[in-house]
């Protein structure tokens, strides 16, 4: 192995020998270390496999991570529910009532369970005027005022997060259990239905009926027009036989929403929440959960 010389020169001798000890073969071997071009697209094709596997679980943990906060978002609604019952004789909060206010029509502004628990909990009224001066319906459950509910009544999962039919509703075979008939058969008498106006002690219903869960927030806004206070859209509750009504354009059915992985959140009458894929079609088939089918159905 030989060091190559070169020449170079000075002030004093005129040139020196300057012997440089990399010989052509350490050098190409330090060439040899570099990434080739294809090396190169090697590592990007694997980085990028890695990334489209990868993706997919994340966005399912963030998917799954808004569920918990919904979960525990209806666990919260029970702890407000249990803390109304101390001043309404362990009654829930009606699922329908009026603040004595009317609008342009000289009909009876609607408020429901929100509109309700937000004054209870928060000891803020509910401004029932739009900018117009005009009072309006359900205006917690709509979101009308986002800087003040947002936080407290929408579900993180859903993509409607400004003016909306509401992401949570009671049921109403639950909530006004003991308000409705029933045929001898043991259905539902549609003809005699649940009171929205009316609640029961929770004491007093099975540990299995579900209170409240996750809607539709495509739904009817509950802001019809109407001439009494139980006539127009039922925006704060879902009522007998919707709770998997598609609606006329197969969106805007007043029902539970599966949007938590084609599942349901819902609250029960003990206050844990559940998710559950199955419950929102036993609702359509058995609407007051006593055991007998309100519908027929095919197997």
């Amino acid at each position: 192995m030989t060091a190559q010389t070169t020449y170079a020169p000075t002030q004093e001798t005129g040139i020196i020998l300057i012997t440089d000890p990399q010989t052509s073969q350490q050098r190409a071997t330090h060439r040899r270390h570099a990434f080739t071009l294809i090396e190169l697209l090697v590592v990007i094709s694997i980085i990028a496999l890695l990334i489209s596997i990868l993706l997919p679980s994340l966005s399912r943990a963030r998917d799954q991570g808004k569920g918990v906060v919904c979960l525990a978002r209806l666990h919260e609604f029970g702890t407000a529910f249990a803390s109304y019952e101390n001043i309404s004789n362990d009654q829930l909060p009606p699922a329908l009532w009026s603040p004595g206010e009317c609008d342009t029509h000289n009909r009876p502004i609607r408020y429901g369970w929100e509109e309700l628990i937000f004054q209870f909990v928060y000891k803020e009224d509910v401004d029932p005027f739009l900018d117009d001066g005009h009072n309006v319906d359900f205006p917690v459950q709509r979101n009308l005022d986002a800087e003040r509910w947002a936080k407290y009544f929408l579900c993180k999962a859903s993509s409607y997060n400004s003016e909306n039919a509401g992401h949570y509703r009671v049921y109403l075979p639950s909530w006004a259990d003991g308000t409705y008939g029933l045929n001898t058969d043991g259905t539902y008498d549609e003809s005699n239905g649940a009171d929205p106006e009316f609640s029961v002690p929770r004491t007093a219903l099975s540990p299995k009926a579900m209170l409240l869960g996750d809607s539709n927030e495509r739904s009817h806004r509950g802001d019809g027009d109407s001439s009494n206070l139980h006539e127009g859209d039922d925006g704060s509750f879902i009522d007998a036989g919707e709770a998997n009504e598609a609606g006329p354009t197969g969106q805007d059915g007043n029902r539970f929403s599966d949007r938590h992985y084609g599942g349901t959140n819902y609250l029960f009458q003990d206050f844990h929440a559940e998710w559950s894929t199955s419950l929102r079609k036993k609702l359509a088939r058995d609407w007051d959960q006593n055991g007998v089918d309100d519908i027929d159905y095919a197997p």
